[in-house]
């Protein structure tokens, strides 16, 4: 199944500027194939504080131990979607 993946987050709380949060935020893609999850694409808007990701898994509960680390960071939405 394809999922849509959207973190958004405020300037206050903006990883961007704090290394070790955006080494676990970089860990998502290092993470995904041993979870299971197969990332196809990642996009950011920096003016926005928002990130998506367009990511394929069988099952949610490897979606949730992918993004478990990353959950405090900000508010994460992950819906499925069809591609057409």
């Amino acid at each position: 199944m394809l999922f849509m993946v959207i973190n958004t987050h405020d300037y206050s709380t903006c990883m961007a500027q704090d290394e070790d949060k955006m080494k676990v935020i970089g860990d998502i893609v290092k993470r995904a194939s041993e979870c299971g999850v197969t990332i196809h694409a990642r996009y950011s808007n920096r003016l926005e504080h928002t990130n998506f990701y367009v990511i394929e898994s069988n099952d949610m509960e490897s979606i949730d131990k992918l993004f478990e680390p990353v959950l405090t960071l900000g508010h994460w939405d992950i819906t499925p979607v069809v591609k057409k």
